[in-house]
C-alpha cells in the first residue's frame, strides 16, 4: 500500500461504488467525528430521498447531488427507486492511517481559520 501513496490523488483514503441498490442505514464505524464523507450521486432515476435517521431528516437526492457529512456520527441511507443510480462514496478509515504510519490530523477549530 505504501507504494500507492505517492500517486494517490485524493484526500480520502477509501472509495466505494454502489450501483442500483438500497442501502441499510449505517454509520462509518472506522471514521473519526471530524472527518466528512463525500457522497456523489449519478444516474437516471425518479425522485429519491437521502435520509439521516439520527436527525430525522430527508433530502432530495437527485442525480449530480453531492453530500458532505460526518458519516461516523450520523446514521444515513437511501431507499429503493426504479431506474439506474450510482453513488460514489469517498471516506476515510482510521485503520488505513495506522497501516501506513501516517498520524491523524487535529480536529478543525474556529481559531485555525484565517479571515
Amino acid at each position: 500500500m505504501s507504494s500507492i501513496l505517492p500517486i494517490w490523488n485524493s484526500v480520502y483514503n477509501s472509495v466505494s461504488i454502489m450501483a442500483n441498490c438500497t442501502t441499510p442505514y449505517p454509520r462509518d464505524v472506522n471514521g473519526c467525528q471530524q472527518w466528512l464523507d463525500m457522497l456523489i450521486m449519478a444516474g437516471n432515476y425518479p425522485p429519491l430521498d437521502f435520509v439521516i435517521t439520527t436527525l430525522n431528516l430527508r433530502f432530495r437526492y437527485n442525480p449530480r447531488t453531492i453530500i458532505a457529512m460526518p458519516g461516523s456520527t450520523l446514521e444515513h441511507g437511501v431507499g429503493y427507486t426504479d431506474g439506474n443510480h450510482t453513488c460514489l462514496t469517498h471516506y476515510m478509515q482510521h485503520n488505513v492511517h495506522q497501516l501506513v504510519g501516517i498520524p491523524l490530523c487535529n480536529p478543525p477549530h474556529m481559531s485555525n481559520l484565517q479571515w
